[in-house]
């Protein structure tokens, strides 16, 4: 069996899921109250009803646990790509092999992992994961990562751009709790080299921006099976600081209780979480959010129900903001007797922005960018997920509503008393008004035979015009395809495309409506096993070569590839 052969990808990721942890940390849990965020990258298995989740995307990380042959299918999730305007190159095994190794070959386990690589535009990648002997309650690693071009698509060096990445985790595992906790440390540096050309000579530290991003977090959860009150509690802590005076502070701590009251056909919940963040960019400003919601969860033999009721609060100290808001929620969920589900709801929220949130979907923001929240009025929505057999199965969403302050992005524009543009730089406009959305999203997947497993993934989305003439910067339509394919007992391909339909924008200078054609992306991954510890990959982007401008005046990198070598040991 061909797979026998390619257990090194299981150990890859193995090393992937143990190192997102620290032990360090857990000491200081036993004098302190907060919790943390959670690390979905170990799975813990409750002996409970598991719901049909209702969410609009589902995010599935491939679980380290051995499965049943006749359970060995890969399930995808929902495609959610943040509109990055940075060329990012990783290296991530995707492919998991089926169990059925000789025993021997299961022993062979190797705890570290190294990856080094080079390519075009002058860049270096390197990765490492250590994980010191480890027991089944103690769990540790540690991570590092740096991956930097010294060139990129235009003006040479001044569209260079340097990713560094320091982690230390930890968790520990009791027989009815687990606690987690975490500590990270990011450096982007990047260039906005979206000016406008020809340009006279400047020094490249006018354009320069470095995120600096410390991270912490720690948490504590229940894992006991049948518990008669189930909960879980956990905070994070992020500062960020940039190039241009900006610092954010970010607190959020979040805590989930599960009561059931008969059995697991009639539960109360709870979820609760508090934001407390503080923006230094000029003005001090402290943004505080919080949000409660108590549920009743009806579960029947072929129907479910979820009812409750969202109260969220909202603050903001330098814009005068402090108001209490609720929001009715509704779940509806139907099982047909092949297993697959149907659901209907109703809900509404309010949806959290922040300088490092709109720094994660778009770095090239100006300084003192203005915040707001986005408020979800209300949102009706309808959708499904199963399987139906001979290897396919399905996830869809269709969902209309209203926002207030939906947000996009331009280039920046001046104001009254400014004399020139940014095209380099972007702001942040907001939608004052009441905005009617709708979105589909559907996702199917395939799995003809064990050697090929696909999927395909559609997003559309609809914005009423109110404010602007055009949902700037906002796809209409994406698309992604994603195939795995075991050629051999020694070559791996991955194969996707992503498409994202055109987008608008203004010209700050001229004023005039922009169309920013559409995008076609090919990216492909080879991965040759030379034996259990030593593997060599290429990985191409962008093979079409396609300069395109996911934002105005910012094309991207052409055909660029990554080749290296994986070592375990």
């Amino acid at each position: 069996m061909i797979f026998n052969t390619i257990n090194k990808f299981i150990l890859i990721n193995k090393i992937k899921l143990s190192q997102k942890v620290a032990f360090w940390a857990v000491l200081s849990l036993c004098y302190t109250q907060v919790c943390a965020q959670i690390d979905d990258d170990i799975v813990i298995t409750k002996d409970r009803k598991i719901e049909l989740p209702p969410a609009n995307r589902v995010f599935e990380k491939i679980p380290p646990v051995k499965t049943k042959p006749e359970d060995r299918q890969m399930k995808y999730a929902f495609f959610d790509r943040k509109p990055k305007g940075i060329e990012e190159v990783k290296f991530n095994p995707t492919v998991v092999a089926p169990d059925g190794g000789k025993k021997k070959e299961e022993e062979d386990k190797y705890n570290n992992y190294i990856s080094l690589g080079a390519g075009n535009f002058g860049r270096i990648f390197g990765e490492v994961y250590i994980n010191p002997a480890q027991d089944r309650k103690m769990i540790f690693g540690v991570h590092a990562l740096h991956n930097s071009t010294s060139r990129g698509p235009i003006d040479d060096k001044n569209s260079a751009n340097m990713y560094d990445k320091a982690e230390l985790s930890g968790k520990y595992l009791a027989d009815k709790f687990q606690i987690n906790s975490g500590f990270s440390y990011n450096r982007d540096q990047y260039y906005f080299y979206g000016y406008k050309r020809p340009r006279a000579e400047f020094d490249r530290k006018d354009i320069r921006q470095i995120l600096n991003t410390v991270n912490f977090n720690v948490g504590f959860e229940n894992i006991a099976p049948n518990p008669r009150v189930d909960y879980s509690l956990k905070t994070n802590i992020r500062s960020l600081k940039d190039n241009y005076a900006a610092q954010e502070t970010d607190w959020t701590t979040t805590f989930n209780a599960y009561f059931p009251i008969i059995d697991e056909k009639f539960v109360a919940v709870i979820d609760a979480d508090a934001n407390m963040a503080q923006r230094s960019d000029g003005e001090v400003d402290k943004r505080n959010l919080f949000r409660v919601e108590p549920s009743f969860k009806l579960n029947l033999k072929s129907f479910s129900a979820s009812i409750g009721y969202k109260a969220v609060n909202e603050f903001d100290e330098v814009k005068k903001i402090n108001r209490t808001t609720g929001y009715p929620t509704v779940v509806l969920t139907y099982k047909l007797p092949n297993l697959i589900y149907i659901f209907a709801g109703y809900g509404g929220d309010i949806v959290r922005n922040t300088l490092g949130s709109f720094l994660a979907e778009n770095p090239f923001l100006m300084p003192k960018t203005k915040l707001l929240n986005t408020e979800k009025l209300q949102e009706y929505h309808i959708g499904g997920k199963g399987d139906i057999g001979s290897g396919f199965s399905f996830n869809f969403k269709g969902s209309m509503g209203y926002y207030k302050n939906l947000y996009y992005f331009n280039n920046y524009a001046p104001k009254a008393n400014e004399i020139k543009a940014d095209t380099a730089k972007f702001a942040v406009l907001y939608d004052s008004l009441k905005t009617q959305f709708v979105n589909v999203s559907a996702q199917l997947n395939y799995q003809p035979a064990q050697i090929w497993r696909t999927y395909l993934r559609t997003d559309i989305n609809h914005y009423q015009r109110r404010s602007y003439e055009k949902p700037f910067h906002r796809p209409l339509v994406t698309v992604k395809w994603g195939n795995t394919f075991i050629v051999s007992d020694r070559l791996i391909a991955n194969l996707d495309v992503a498409y994202i339909g055109k987008t608008f924008a203004k010209n700050p200078t001229t004023n005039e409506l922009v169309t920013n054609k559409a995008i076609i992306d090919m990216n492909a991954e080879f991965d040759y096993l030379f034996g259990k510890q030593f593997t060599a990959f290429v990985k191409l982007n962008n093979i079409l070569g396609k300069k395109y401008e996911r934002y105005l005046y910012y094309p991207q990198q052409g055909l660029n590839f990554l080749v290296g070598v994986n070592f375990s040991f």
